[in-house]
């Protein structure tokens, strides 16, 4: 049975290769007063957040507290953006058809990762040393923690853009041809590197971005423990939690599925590609979104129970700050928007099988997985020097508000990793073109008793 694409939306039976690099290279190649004018507005947030964060650095590094919410920004950056391309090396691996059409989306975010190194860098240099107080490298204390801490996240941040580059190398090569001379022609001619898609390439191309996809989600858990055992764990005295570092891990898949989310139906309404990112796309991805919401309960309890049962001082005044007195708040905010709010509409299929559904319950998560990275870095740097030597954490600080500084370092960045997705999208395409040429043979529409189904033919 032929058919010309099932109402348009997500669904390419029946269309050829050559519509699909026509169309995405169309909308590529036009560049409208629209983006320049969302352009314009993230360049100025985002140099208001850099003039905010130079003038942060002029004060100095005397009084730790200055620096939790900018350890915090870093912290949700790692856990957000940096975390998409995780997503889509794992949906590769697992073989799925449906994300042909998005994990170019989520591939495109490791370019973020720059902005997590540049804001690390302070950050560490506010840490306090490691003598006298509990860390990770009690048996490896050279070039710790601000040596590894920065190489793990340079790493990560290096193999991301890697991996961006070759599997963007077919588009690059598709936008080289395509595009009148320009300097922006020319630049794509540089990174394409002469790429002709003869056989040989496309063998060492495949094996390519799979030991570069295994890599980086190799790299992720361990920049991941890294980070918020240096910046969170080893600031709170008598905080013992030995999951941690991997509930951070956890919360990085959630809320990279969230933001892919959210930045698929930004690109299906306004930004032209509602033939490629349609209710398949949103379905499929909301199925893990669910069970990371559930993973992220069971992760919270097992931390919670050891503390509750242990019933030391100590271990009171860690729940009674974190959760219950000081960072109250931000702690009703996580639990409501990254657990209750999620799992409540996700369980539902007509809300897992909807546009809007997964997209407001991953605003809900993008927003919960930033109170979390308040409660759990900003309570960690507003501890003194006195309390992180003793252990025990005997007189909990009050909570700590943010100033005008750290809302705009926080809008500067978060503004600037909007701002790099855009730039990039205009050197390489967010649609993978070859990804859904290369799976149209393998759909094909069948009639099935008396419905319509789509057969999907396995794939290397």
């Amino acid at each position: 049975m032929h058919s010309q694409s099932l109402s348009g939306d997500g669904r390419l039976e029946g269309v050829s290769h050559s519509e699909v690099s026509r169309e995405v290279l169309g909308i590529f190649r036009s560049i409208t007063s629209r983006y320049w004018g969302w352009v314009v507005v993230l360049s100025i947030l985002t140099g208001l957040g850099v003039a905010s964060m130079i003038i942060r650095l002029t004060d100095g590094f005397d009084d730790r507290s200055d620096w939790g919410y900018v350890a915090a920004t870093v912290a949700y950056l790692t856990t957000v953006f940096a975390a998409a391309p995780a997503v889509a090396a794992g949906l590769r691996f697992t073989k799925n058809h449906w994300r042909r059409p998005m994990t170019r989306i989520a591939e495109i975010y490791g370019v973020t990762g720059i902005l997590g190194l540049l804001l690390l860098l302070p950050v560490l240099a506010a840490l306090p040393p490691l003598e006298g107080r509990n860390s990770i490298w009690f048996e490896w204390p050279v070039f710790a923690p601000f040596g590894w801490d920065t190489v793990s996240m340079a790493t990560l941040v290096l193999a991301g853009l890697v991996y961006l580059w070759v599997l963007a190398l077919p588009d690059l090569a598709a936008a080289r041809d395509h595009l009148e001379p320009s300097g922006r022609q020319r630049f794509i001619k540089r990174l394409a590197l002469g790429w002709k898609g003869n056989l040989r390439q496309w063998r060492v191309h495949r094996w390519g971005i799979l030991i570069l996809g295994g890599f980086y989600l190799m790299s992720l858990p361990l920049m991941m423990t890294l980070i918020s055992s240096d910046l969170s764990a080893g600031l709170l005295p008598g905080y013992k939690d030995a999951i941690f570092p991997a509930f951070q891990a956890l919360q990085a898949l959630q809320g990279g599925v969230a933001v892919v989310l959210v930045t698929m139906f930004i690109l299906r309404t306004a930004g032209g590609y509602k033939r490629y990112l349609g209710e398949d796309q949103f379905w499929a991805l909301s199925k893990p979104l669910l069970a990371f919401s559930l993973l992220w309960f069971y992760f919270w309890w097992a931390t919670f129970l050891t503390f509750w049962y242990g019933r030391q001082p100590s271990e009171v005044n860690l729940i009674q700050f974190l959760m219950f007195d000081a960072y109250r708040i931000p702690f009703l905010m996580t639990f409501f928007l990254s657990f209750l709010l999620p799992v409540s509409a996700l369980i539902w299929n007509p809300v897992r099988k909807s546009i809007w559904g997964p997209t407001l319950v991953s605003v809900s998560i993008l927003i919960g997985a930033f109170f979390n990275q308040i409660r759990m870095y900003v309570s960690a740097f507003s501890i003194s020097d006195s309390q992180v030597t003793t252990h025990l954490l005997t007189d909990p600080p009050g909570v700590q508000a943010p100033g005008v500084a750290d809302v705009l370092i926080i809008i500067g960045a978060i503004s600037g990793s909007a701002l790099l997705f855009l730039l990039v999208s205009k050197i390489i395409p967010v649609i993978s073109i070859w990804e859904v040429g290369e799976g149209l043979p393998l759909s094909k529409v069948r009639q099935f008793l008396n419905r319509t189904v789509r057969v999907i033919a396995k794939s290397y």
